[in-house]
């Protein structure tokens, strides 16, 4: 089975109960620009197919994906929502990415959104989506308001995760973007890659993999430059007093992490193969994006073979144990 493990949803629900002022006013939608508005920030403008799941059927058939795991838009997080607002939310994007998936079980699954910054409220939504909606993961961004992912206010969010036995995945917002980074699209180009980057490295110096020995993170975009990086970091360990936290060298915890497989060039493919193994990589698309590869199973087949989607389809899942329900 061929398994897209990266692909956003918003379903007609959702956008419907926005442009109805349900969150007003702390959540709108412009509906010239097709933008939904929160309290600190505005919305790139809706893309095309985020909502339509025929197109997205029609989509899957044609590039070879048998079974997508549906996300939100990374735009929709809401970290600055408050606290009553986001919880409500947060629940009708979960009921809306559980009904694609309950209508077309054979091609979909989910992927939870949560209440971040309320890490107590954020574990209550992830419990439910899973137990009650059937949610296989959690997606969220590689910051969260301005806050890493380390801050210890997310402990109950991250202890939930790992009792559930659910993978977090992390998506780079490139609201992080520096100011040289404005041009050329190099936000999405190079600082969508960094963000994870930055996100993993803190959850490896600030403790969290210790802490939650048995949590499980999946990295988008290959891991961004994390895999190329470590060597650097491992010095650091050794050498810097504020890299002492965790119990062992960073390059130890690759393993702790699962990859997508878009890093777009065949050699960088099979370089970040070599780095951590065939067994922690998975397929993903970033469906209906632009950035999605131009041939996403034939990326993998260049470095897997003719059967890249069924080896990458059993790491995911392994890895989304709940995929099998």
């Amino acid at each position: 089975m061929v398994i897209d493990c990266h692909a956003h949803y918003v379903a007609p629900s959702v956008i419907q109960a926005v442009q109805a002022g349900t969150w007003r006013p702390h959540l709108t939608y412009q509906e010239g620009a097709r933008c939904f508005a929160f309290p600190d920030f505005t919305t790139r403008s809706t893309p095309n197919g985020m909502d339509d799941v025929t197109r997205r059927l029609q989509h899957m058939d044609q590039v070879g994906v048998d079974l997508e795991l549906l996300s939100t838009w990374v735009d929709l997080l809401g970290p600055d929502l408050p606290e009553s607002t986001a919880l409500n939310f947060h629940r009708a994007v979960n009921r809306g990415l559980a009904e694609a998936a309950d209508q077309h079980p054979d091609r979909f699954r989910f992927l939870a959104s949560v209440p971040l910054p309320f890490g107590d409220g954020a574990a209550r939504e992830l419990t439910f989506a899973v137990a009650q909606l059937g949610a296989v993961g959690a997606l969220i961004g590689t910051h969260v308001g301005g806050r890493s992912l380390d801050d210890r206010r997310f402990d109950p969010f991250w202890a939930a995760a790992e009792e559930l036995d659910v993978p977090v995945v992390l998506h780079p917002l490139s609201r992080a973007m520096m100011v040289p980074l404005e041009a050329y699209y190099l936000g999405n180009l190079l600082g969508n890659p960094f963000d994870t980057t930055v996100a993993a490295s803190r959850l490896i110096f600030g403790g969290v993999l210790d802490r939650f020995s048995q949590l499980q993170i999946v990295l988008l975009h290959g891991g961004g430059y994390l895999p190329y990086a470590v060597g650097r970091l491992d010095h650091g360990y050794q050498v810097r007093p504020e890299t002492k936290e965790p119990q062992r060298r960073p390059s130890e915890y690759l393993n702790r992490f699962t990859y997508d497989h878009i890093v777009y060039d065949p050699k960088i493919l099979s370089v970040l193969v070599d780095r951590v193994g065939s067994d922690r990589i998975v397929l993903g698309s970033d469906y209906p994006f632009d950035m999605e590869p131009m041939d996403v199973l034939g990326l993998a087949k260049t470095v897997f073979g003719d059967q890249a989607g069924d080896l990458l389809g059993q790491t995911a899942s392994r890895v989304f144990s709940k995929i099998e329900r």
